[in-house]
This record gives structure tokens, sequence and C-alpha cells, in this order.
């Protein structure tokens, strides 16, 4: 800190006792200055102010103050002990940390991250959200030397798009299905291919269809080296982020050509409500078989499970029951959702509850 600022801090600072004036501090707006508050001299007062109401560290501040960091530190406790500082949480943060709770709390789960969403918010907004909150939890989790799985679709894109260049030494990454040849903004091999710029990883594509014509194609193409070699590595994964899908006739796997929508009204009878990486579930997060399952190039339901950290973004009103049915299974670890949705997927919750 140059000479210059403590100067200007200390000039400011005795600017504002002389006028009799202190702070009180709320955490995320602007302190409001009260007059009524005693010891307008007290150097606790002015640690409480640099530090909350100027943006100072604790070491800025003790350089002005002349004290030692430790100094500050008590100075700042007994700051929020004798209430000049008081600390308050915005409702919209604080209802969306409770919901967050009751969900992880109810449906086992190790995390829930519930996403403020603004009144008014559109699928594409959400997406956003989701992404950023996505990307934010990507960027402070992962370690060095792991192995991410990812996946596809519009919020996974959103992740992708949303990371930031922070390069993450020995960092591996597989796709945990093949590609398509529609639907290029959400391909997986696109979301792979920018979480791999964005994080400098080592990528290993799948250089596949997502679904081929019979079970027998399948098992030809998992013998060879090169495509058996990039699910070896995928299953050998520490932590996955994928997406939930819909069962609906406009659902990613149906727009993106490797089902039709008359397969999925069938899947629907069976009770399907939604899927991850192209392997469908019903509300009660049951495996739903089909003869997709013989055909699909995808890690299975039970090499998700094997994972140590899947975590899952979704959101939107047409995801409900996908999520629903995802949080009741046993592959799910970490779920970042919207607060509408999550708010919606309690309710199902509660009226689709046995017993």
């Amino acid at each position: 800190m140059s000479t210059d600022r403590v100067r200007d801090q200390q000039a400011r600072l005795a600017e504002r006792i002389g006028s009799g004036t202190s702070a009180v501090t709320n955490a995320n707006a602007a302190p409001h200055l009260v007059s009524d508050l005693p010891g307008l001299g007290d150097p606790t007062i002015m640690a409480a102010w640099l530090y909350y109401h100027e943006g100072m560290t604790q070491a800025e501040v003790a350089e002005v103050l002349k004290v030692s960091r430790p100094s500050v530190a008590n100075m700042l406790a007994r700051a929020r002990e004798a209430g000049i500082v008081q600390i308050s949480v915005r409702p919209d943060y604080l209802a969306s940390l409770t919901l967050s709770r009751k969900m992880r709390e109810h449906f086992g789960l190790e995390q829930v991250i519930v996403v403020p969403t603004p009144p008014g918010a559109d699928t594409i907004a959400v997406h956003r959200s989701l992404g950023k909150a996505g990307a934010a939890y990507l960027e402070n989790s992962v370690q060095p030397g792991e192995i991410l799985v990812t996946a596809w679709g519009a919020a996974m894109l959103e992740v992708a798009l949303s990371l930031s260049h922070k390069p993450i030494p020995g960092l591996r990454l597989a796709q945990s299905l093949g590609g398509v040849s529609a639907a290029d903004h959400f391909n997986p091999t696109r979301v792979a291919s920018l979480m791999g710029e964005k994080l400098e990883a080592q990528v290993y594509h799948l250089y596949v269809p997502c679904m081929v014509e019979s079970r027998e194609v399948r098992d030809i193409l998992l013998r060879d080296r090169g495509i058996s070699s990039a699910f070896e590595v995928a299953r050998s994964a520490n932590r996955a982020m994928i997406g939930i899908g819909k069962v609906a006739s406009d659902a990613t796997v149906v727009r993106a050509g490797f089902m039709s929508a008359m397969q999925m009204e069938a899947l629907r009878a069976r009770g399907a409500v939604g899927d991850v990486m192209g392997r469908f579930f019903d509300i009660e997060g049951r495996p739903v078989q089909s003869e997709l399952n013989e055909r699909i190039m995808a890690l299975s339901l039970d090499d998700l499970q094997r994972i140590e950290r899947v975590i899952a973004v979704a959101g939107g009103s047409e995801k409900v029951e996908a999520i629903l049915g995802a949080v009741r299974s046993p592959y799910i670890d970490v779920l970042i959702v919207d607060e509408r949705t999550a708010n919606a997927v309690t309710e199902l919750d509660q009226a689709t509850r046995r017993g």
C-alpha cells in the first residue's frame, strides 16, 4: 500500500470521526452512517470502517492504524460482538440457502446449489445462470491430476462457455458418450473441447456416434483399441459433470437425431421421466430398460455410480420430473439447479412420495 494512500485514508478517517459518525455495515450493501454510537475515536470503529466500508484488507487497515494484523482481526471481532457491524443476508439468497440445505438433507445428496432465479427469467437466462454456477463449481473444486467426465446439453454448453481460462495441471477430460451429427451447438464433442481448452486438459474424445444401428455394431466398435481406451479413461474418472434430460418430443436426444419422437413416447409409456447420458430412469430413479441400451455408445449407469462425485446441472419447468427422478436415484452426488425448479421439485416430491 502506498504512502499516499495511507495518508489519504487517514485523512478521510479523521474527517469521518470529526463529523461525529461511525459505520454499521451490511454484508450486501454499502454501510449506512449513524451518529449515536459511543466511542467515535475508538480504533475498533476505525478498523470496521476501513475494512467493511472502504474495502481494505486487514493488512492495509493495520498499516493505516499503525497496529499489527492480529490486532485488526481482534478489533473486527469486537466490532461484530458490540453491534458496530451488523451483517445480514439478502432474503432471496437466504431462501436459496435454506432450500439447498433442505434438499441436500432430504435426498441424501452431498451438496445442492440453488441458483436464485430472477423474476421472469426465460429458459435461456436460466441456463446461463446455471452455466455460471457450474463453471464456478468446477473452477473451485477440480484438482490437478484428476479425470473429469463430461456430457452434453444446453446447460452443459453454458458451463463450458462460462469457464475462465484456468489451467489445471495434469487434468484429463473424457466424454461420457459419443457424438451426434445434429445439434452441433451442444454436441458432446464440442462441450468437451471447450472445457479442455479453458482448463488446458488432455481431452479423450469419442469419435463415434452416440447411437449405432445394432448391438453387433456397438460391440465391434468397442473392440477398437482407441475407443475402448477412451471409455476406460472415462470409467476411471474422479468426478463427472452431466446434464439431466427430459422425456419429451423436443428433448435433446430427439433434436440430436439419435431417437425419434415415437421411441420417446414408448419410453414414456414405460415410466421413463428423464435420462443422464442417454440412460433413462423413472420417477423413483430406477433404470428403464429398452433396446436403446444395447445400441448406445455411452457409459452405463453402473459406470456412473462408481465415479466418486457426479455433479448434475439442470433446470427449467420442463425438467422437474427428470430432476426428481435423478435425485432419488443413486447416481447423483451434487445438484446445481435454479430456484424455481428446485421449489417445483420439492413440491412434486411431496405429492408423489410413497407412504
